[in-house]
């Protein structure tokens, strides 16, 4: 093992260190805001509000989050390019540490306003989800398929721990002082540790010389840059599948706990299961199978099956009323996640340049957290009519990318 291969190794596990932690931390709070709008024991909106208002701010609330990370996600990517990523994800973090202050501040003094606002910073801030990955993509001795997996299985099984960690810190049961502000105060210090982990045990990638000769607008044209990516068309195809995919995914991810809390009225601490079975799955998913099928079987047919494969579940769970067979759906649903999503992300790292790894990774994430601003929104409206109507729209999306990828599986084949 030479001397290059052991410090990408150590470079690698630090990588995983804050992407686990961070993703704690970041999960925490996913299935407090459910019960913050719908549930009026836990709620902290006033009890006149009605039900419609209630499910609308909540579609509100949700969206702020991913609607910051699509602006944020591909102007941080590409300045890590530019500039290098460890200072950049160490500043972000920082950021991201006072937004979730101010977060928990905004539930204790029931102001709905510093509430979105501090959401939609935080996901501003939240493009350091791409600076990590394409520190992974720069560490060229290592198997992406083994990195990109473990990061995805890291971030599974920190959304198993985080929402545990968050259930656990609002239940007045455990200890009298804990309210649901208290996650995110708890957040807060998480967060300034991995600023501090980052910045003393990362190195720096090096500046880029031409970022001098960007201005101002180049960098925040989020629409020229992504239509020069996409003059790669195995890129774009890639993208769109991505998209589409992800999309259906996090309407699932979003609006799984609010069908479930409003299907049998669940409080956070009873979704932990739900959310645990689904997290392994999703652990086993990314860390193990890509690696696993990629020697096997090819990756266009492990997708095609992963793509049908969700939509069939998502059916599946709309029309069953036991518990059992929802929980198992539930653990599948994050064996299929996992591999598509893996085996996606290595797709397109494997097709652009190691200069704009760090901008690529942004806007695949931006793309993706866009539809799910959208989502959220008109998932608030939709639940009004019915949770079911929410799942049944993530069935269709996955089972058209599915077709989508089949028509385009020659093209993808030849390149």
């Amino acid at each position: 093992m030479t001397s290059e291969l052991k410090n990408q190794k150590r470079q690698f596990w630090v990588i995983l260190v804050v992407i686990f932690i961070g993703f704690v931390g970041i999960s925490m709070p996913y299935l407090i805001f459910p019960s913050l709008f719908l549930n009026l024991e836990y709620s902290f909106l006033p009890a006149s509000w009605d039900d419609a208002s209630r499910a609308l701010f909540l579609g509100v609330t949700l969206a702020v989050y991913p609607l910051g990370q699509f602006m944020g996600s591909p102007i941080l990517g590409a300045l890590s390019d530019d500039y290098g990523r460890k200072h950049l994800l160490s500043g972000t973090l920082v950021i991201a540490s006072i937004c979730n202050l101010f977060t928990g501040i905004a539930i204790a003094k029931q102001s709905l306003s510093l509430l979105i606002i501090s959401r939609f910073i935080a996901g501003l801030m939240e493009g350091n989800v791409a600076i990590a990955r394409a520190m992974c993509a720069d560490l060229k001795m290592l198997s992406k398929h083994k990195t990109f997996g473990k990061i995805n299985a890291a971030s599974s099984i920190a959304y198993l721990v985080g929402p545990l960690f968050g259930g656990v810190m609002t239940d007045k049961k455990l200890f009298e002082e804990l309210t649901t502000s208290t996650p995110f105060y708890f957040i807060c210090l998480l967060f300034l540790f991995l600023a501090a982990l980052s910045a003393l045990m990362l190195k720096n990638t090096a500046a880029s010389l031409t970022a001098r000769n960007k201005s101002l607008w180049q960098r925040f044209n989020f629409i020229a840059r992504a239509s020069a990516l996409f003059s790669n068309k195995t890129l774009k195809i890639l993208m769109i599948i991505s998209t589409c995919f992800t999309l259906a995914v996090d309407i699932f991810y979003e609006f799984g706990p609010v069908y479930l809390t409003a299907k049998w009225m669940l409080s956070p601490t009873q979704l932990v299961l739900y959310n645990g079975v689904l997290c392994i799955g999703l652990a086993i998913g990314n860390g193990w199978l890509p690696t696993l099928i990629s020697s096997r079987i090819s990756t266009l047919a492990s997708i095609t099956a992963a793509l049908g494969g969700f939509s069939f579940l998502l059916f599946a769970l709309i029309l069953s009323n036991s518990n059992l067979l929802i929980l198992i759906g539930f653990a599948l649903s994050g064996l299929v996640i996992g591999l598509a999503v893996t085996l996606l992300t290595v797709k397109i790292s494997d097709s652009v340049s190691d200069k704009i790894q760090g901008e690529v990774m942004g806007t695949q994430l931006s793309l993706r957290v866009l539809g799910d601003a959208i989502i959220c929104l008109f998932g608030g409206a939709l639940l009004i009519l019915s949770p079911k109507i929410i799942l049944i729209v993530a069935a269709i999306i996955s089972l058209g990318t599915m077709i989508y990828f089949i028509s385009k599986n020659r093209l993808l084949q030849t390149r």
